[in-house]
C-alpha cells in the first residue's frame, strides 16, 4: 500500500476513527477514575561508611556494593515480610504484602531504595520504615556476627578509649613535674609502657570493628506519606486506551481494504486491465418509486456536473480513436448493474447534443433497459430486423425528446441471443445501421455470464467497459478485459461509474439545479410523442 491509498484509507475511515478514539478514550478515562487509589513511599538506606570516611577504602566498596544486592533479596524474604506484618499489626499475608514492596539496589552504588505501595498514604510510608528498621536489625547477622557480640567489641572501644586518656594525663603530669623521684620516675616508666598496651589492644579491637563497618546499614531517608497517589494513571491510560482503539479500528479498515477487491479510482482500473479511464461518472441519487428516466441526467439536467463528466467522456473517446472516427461503439461491463446501459444513454445523449445523429441500440436480448429508461414501446426492435429482411428502419426506431437521438429497443427477446448477434445477417444490418446516423452506440450484454458483448464487439469500431466504483471486482473485470482481447475487440478505455469521490459535488449542483423542461432549452425537442409528455410531466419538483 502506497502513501496515496494509505491516506485515502485514512480518510474514508476518518469519522470511524475518531469515534473509536473518543468511545475507547473515554472508557480508559472512566475505568482508571473507578480504580483504587495507590500511595508510594519510599526509604534511602547507606551500606558501609564510604560517605564518612575521608579516605575509603576500594575494597570496602566493593563488599559494600555486593551487600547491597544481598539486602535486596533479603529484603523479600518471608521473615522480613512476617516482621513487618507483626510490628505494623497488618491483616495480611506475607506473598500479598511482598506483591506491594519493591527493595532495589540500583548498579555500582552501595545504597539501597525500598518502596511500599498501600491505598493509604501513611501506611505506605510506615511499611517502608518498618522493612528499612527489619533490615538494619538483621544487618550483623547477614555477615555472621551476631548483636552482643559487637556490643562487646564497642564496649571494649570505648573502655580502651578511656584508661588510654587516663593513662596519658598521668604520663602527662608526671613529665611536666621538673622535682621527679626516683619512684616518679619508675612510675611514668610503667604508665609509659601501659600506655602502649593499651594502644596495641585499642587497634586490635578498632580492626575487629571495622570489619562491621563495611555491613553498617544507615537510613539516610526515610518515608514519608506521598501527597499524590502513583495509580491509577489517568491521563496515560486514557491516551493508550484512545491509541489502542484508533489502532484496532486502522487494523479492521486495513484487513477490509485488502480483501476488498472492488475498483475504486483510475489507478487500479490500469493495474486491472492495463486500459486508462475514459471519464469517471459520479453516483447519482436514486429515489424509491421514481422512474428510472431520471437517470437520463444529460437529457433532464444538461448543464449538471454529471452531464459535464458524460460529455468529457465524450471527447476522450474521439481522442482515443486514433485509427480513425468511431461510428460504432459498445458500452459493456463485466457483470450485471453496473451501469453500462445508463452509461450508454447519457453518452448517446451528449452525443446528440454535440449536433451528431446518433442511434442508440439496446443488443442486450437477455435483459433488455433501454426502453424503461427512455419509456419505449419494446414490441419491435432489433430482433425485428433480424427475424426479417425488413430494413425500413423508421418502422422501428423511436423519436426522443433529444434532438439527433434515436433508439432501437431490443425487440421480443429470443431463445438464442447468441448466435443471433453472431450470424452473418447482423453483420449486414449493423452496416445498414452505421448508413442511418453519424455514430451508432450498442448497449450489450455483460461480458462474465455470456458471450454476446464479446461477439459483438468483434464487429464495431470500439468498445468501452463500464466499471462500478464499488461493485466491480478485479477478477471478474480483468476476465471480462481478456475476453474483449480474445475476440480481437479495440477496447478504447474504462467508464469507471458510480465514484464515491464524485458524490458531494454532484449532489450539490444537483440538488438547486432545476430540471429543464423540453420546451424551455434549445437541446430538447418536444417530438409530440406520448414519451415527450410523459417526461414533461414527471418533471421533478426542484423545491422538493
Amino acid at each position: 500500500m502506497d502513501l496515496r491509498r494509505l491516506i485515502a484509507l485514512v480518510r474514508s475511515w476518518l469519522p470511524l476513527l475518531v469515534v473509536a478514539a473518543v468511545l475507547s478514550g473515554g472508557a480508559g478515562y472512566l475505568v482508571s477514575r473507578l480504580q483504587p487509589k495507590v500511595y508510594e513511599a519510599a526509604t534511602t538506606l547507606l551500606v558501609g561508611q564510604a560517605l564518612s570516611t575521608a579516605n575509603p577504602d576500594y575494597t570496602q566498596l566493593l563488599v559494600a556494593q555486593s551487600l547491597t544486592s544481598t539486602y535486596a533479596t533479603v529484603g523479600h524474604t518471608r521473615p522480613m515480610m512476617e516482621a513487618v506484618i507483626k510490628d505494623l499489626g497488618l491483616q495480611t499475608t506475607p506473598d500479598d504484602l511482598s506483591a506491594r514492596v519493591r527493595v532495589e539496589a540500583p548498579r555500582d552504588t552501595t545504597t539501597l531504595t525500598i518502596t511500599a505501595q498501600d491505598s493509604d498514604p501513611a501506611m505506605a510510608a510506615k511499611i517502608a520504615n518498618s522493612l528499612s528498621s527489619a533490615l538494619v536489625a538483621a544487618s550483623a547477622s547477614i555477615q555472621g556476627r551476631d548483636a552482643a557480640f559487637q556490643k562487646s567489641i564497642d564496649d571494649g572501644l570505648v573502655a580502651t578509649q578511656n584508661l588510654i586518656e587516663a593513662t596519658q594525663q598521668q604520663v602527662d603530669q608526671l613529665v611536666a613535674n621538673p622535682d621527679r623521684t626516683p619512684k616518679d620516675d619508675a612510675t611514668l616508666e610503667s604508665l609509659q609502657g601501659r600506655l602502649a598496651s593499651l594502644r596495641s589492644t585499642y587497634a586490635t579491637l578498632l580492626g575487629f570493628s571495622s570489619g562491621a563497618a563495611t555491613n553498617l546499614l544507615t537510613v539516610i531517608e526515610p518515608a514519608v506519606a506521598p501527597a499524590s497517589p502513583v495509580l491509577p494513571r489517568t491521563l496515560l491510560n486514557t491516551l493508550l486506551a484512545g491509541a489502542l482503539g484508533l489502532i484496532v479500528v486502522f487494523g479492521v479498515a486495513f484487513i477490509a481494504d485488502q480483501l476488498d477487491d472492488s475498483i475504486k479510482d483510475a489507478d487500479a482500473v490500469r493495474d486491472v486491465t492495463g486500459l486508462s479511464t475514459l471519464g469517471t461518472i459520479a453516483r447519482m441519487r436514486s429515489h424509491a418509486g421514481r422512474s428510472e428516466i431520471y437517470q437520463l441526467a444529460a437529457i433532464l439536467y444538461p448543464r449538471s456536473t454529471v452531464s459535464e463528466a458524460y460529455r468529457t467522456l465524450r471527447s476522450n473517446i474521439e481522442f482515443a480513436a486514433v485509427d480513425g472516427p468511431v461510428r460504432t461503439l459498445l458500452v459493456t461491463s463485466a457483470s450485471p448493474q453496473e451501469g453500462k446501459s445508463v452509461t450508454a444513454a447519457n453518452l448517446a445523449a451528449v452525443y446528440a447534443q454535440a449536433g451528431r445523429t446518433v442511434l442508440l441500440v439496446d443488443a442486450d436480448l437477455r435483459s433488455p433497459s433501454i426502453d424503461r429508461l427512455f419509456r419505449l414501446d419494446n414490441t419491435r426492435g432489433l430482433t425485428t430486423l433480424l427475424g426479417t429482411n425488413a430494413r425500413t428502419l423508421g418502422l422501428v426506431t423511436h423519436a426522443t425528446e433529444q434532438e439527433n437521438l434515436r433508439v432501437l429497443t431490443s425487440g421480443p427477446l429470443p431463445p438464442n441471443p447468441a448466435e443471433l448477434l453472431a450470424s452473418h445477417r447482423m453483420q449486414g444490418l449493423l452496416k445498414t445501421l452505421e448508413e442511418s446516423a453519424d455514430i451508432v452506440i450498442f448497449d450489450s450484454p455483460p461480458l462474465h455470464p455470456v458471450t454476446d458483448a464479446a461477439v459483438l464487439s468483434s464487429f464495431v469500431d470500439g468498445t468501452i467497459m463500464v466499471v462500478d466504483a464499488k461493485r466491480s471486482r478485479r477478477r471478474l473485470v480483468r476476465l471480462a478485459r481478456e475476453a474483449l482481447g480474445h475476440a480481437g475487440a479495440t477496447t478504447l478505455g474504462v467508464v469507471l461509474n458510480r465514484a464515491s469521490s464524485a458524490d458531494k459535488a454532484y449532489g450539490q449542483y444537483y440538488g438547486r439545479e432545476e430540471a429543464v423542461p423540453a420546451s424551455s432549452d434549445p437541446g430538447i425537442r418536444a417530438a409530440g410523442t406520448s414519451h415527450a409528455r410523459a417526461v414533461s410531466a414527471d418533471l421533478p419538483d426542484p423545491t422538493a
